[in-house]
């Protein structure tokens, strides 16, 4: 156990300007799987045009995430996260004003391509303001950014799309991001980065690249992020073409995981910084396995028990993200913080367009509707789940054997 070092009102108010960023940013990037029932009917998608909608957004992320990471320890914090957030809120407004396939996917692309790397740059600030003792605590009220979009931003989201139009819910979320933009604006301050002499921008993605070390992060986020994508592309489609569920009841599954989230996240902050990110991280994983196999199955028929379900697996889900991210700020020099976040939310994006594109093509939509596959699509995360737990532990133990890169 470690002693538990407190915040200061200004610590407390960049937790809170991150999490409104990325509450929108979330928002965003969970709207599109829980519209994929109302999208494969309005614009007459097949699964495979759909996991190229999804996949469109994560694949532009990586390569501009991967571009940007020459260049996250040049600028200053607030300036490049601001640079990267009016983009984003460009494409959200073009998802908007999306008619057809073709504008969707061209709006993803826009979208994924400053979004994308908004979550790397909140990361580095967290980790140049915070202690590696505080980031547990804080990636799980971060995390809560997470569980506030499913508690209020997608039920209303969702309630919108169905009483009025889809297009209608990107224009809520632009206005939501307007807010937050406003509010990082005008009350973080300015954060010059750590590193003191900066290399070329291709020179230092390379140098970066080539540290056998970071590459154990890189793996196990990968393994991570695939098994959730491919999870969650589909999961709304499946709830009310496998399971019954109407559109008027995917805002309870998702609002019961948002307060999952919201309770969850901070809770195994604390639990991470106090008894380890790997104990924490492999409890969440033997949780998920569970949970994830016996529910798409397609066994869990009555909606008190779905409901049920994704509360257990977005507890193993929570605990997960929270343990990983906080033990991943601890592994890069502080020269190299930006960009090694960077790419790995390059790395991330790119993993997570080609699960959702795997998942368009594992799964297939009889003429019924009904999804076609879905087991597989379950076993095939619980395979990644396992896989990433083992790096996971790896990188642990690279952590505690050298306690000295958060001073480098």
């Amino acid at each position: 156990m470690t002693e538990k070092e407190g915040f200061t009102s200004y610590q407390k108010l960049v937790i809170l300007g991150l999490a409104g960023l990325l509450f929108t940013v979330v928002l965003d990037y969970m709207l599109l799987p829980a519209l994929s029932g109302t999208l494969l009917k309005q614009l007459q998608l097949s699964t495979e045009e759909f996991g190229l909608i999804a996949s469109a957004y994560a694949l532009s992320a990586g390569i501009s995430a991967l571009l940007a990471s020459g260049y996250a320890d040049r600028f200053e914090r607030k300036s490049f996260l601001l640079v990267f957030y009016t983009g984003f809120l460009i494409g959200i407004l073009l998802c908007a004003f999306s008619p057809s396939f073709p504008m969707l996917l061209t709006s993803r692309i826009i979208t994924g391509a400053f979004g994308g790397v908004i979550a790397s740059i909140c990361f580095a600030m967290v980790a140049d303001v915070f202690s590696l003792s505080q980031r547990g605590r804080v990636m799980g009220w971060i995390q809560m950014a997470f569980a506030a979009s499913l508690v209020m931003g997608l039920p209303l989201s969702l309630y919108i799309a169905s009483s009025f139009s889809w297009k209608m819910a990107y224009g809520m979320i632009f206005s939501f991001g307007v807010l937050a933009l406003l509010f990082v604006v005008f009350l973080i301050r300015p954060l010059e980065n750590p590193a003191s002499q900066f290399s070329a921008p291709w020179n230092h993605i390379i140098s970066n690249l080539k540290r056998s070390s970071y590459w154990t992060v890189y793996g196990a986020n990968i393994l991570i992020v695939s098994g959730d994508v491919i999870f969650m592309t589909f999961n709304a489609a499946f709830l009310t073409n496998n399971l019954g569920l109407t559109d008027s009841q995917l805002p309870f599954v998702y609002g019961a995981v948002g307060v999952t989230s919201l309770v969850a996240a901070p809770v195994f902050g604390k639990l991470a910084d106090r008894f380890g990110k790997w104990t924490v991280f492999a409890i969440g994983t033997l949780l998920s396995i569970a949970t994830v196999v016996v529910y798409t199955a397609g066994a869990i028929q009555r909606f008190e028990w779905i409901i049920f379900v994704h509360v257990g697996l977005f507890f193993g889900v929570n605990a997960r993200m929270v343990s990983a991210t906080a033990l991943a700020t601890a592994v890069p020099k502080k020269s190299d913080r930006g960009a090694f976040l960077a790419i790995d939310t390059s790395i991330q994006q790119l993993a997570g367009g080609i699960a959702a594109a795997i998942a368009g093509w594992v799964i297939f939509q009889g003429v019924d509707g009904i999804l076609l596959n879905y087991p597989q699509i379950g076993w095939l995360m619980a395979i990644l789940m396992l896989l990433s737990a083992g790096l996971v532990f790896l990188v642990s133990n690279q952590v505690k054997a050298n306690p000295e890169s958060e001073s480098n």
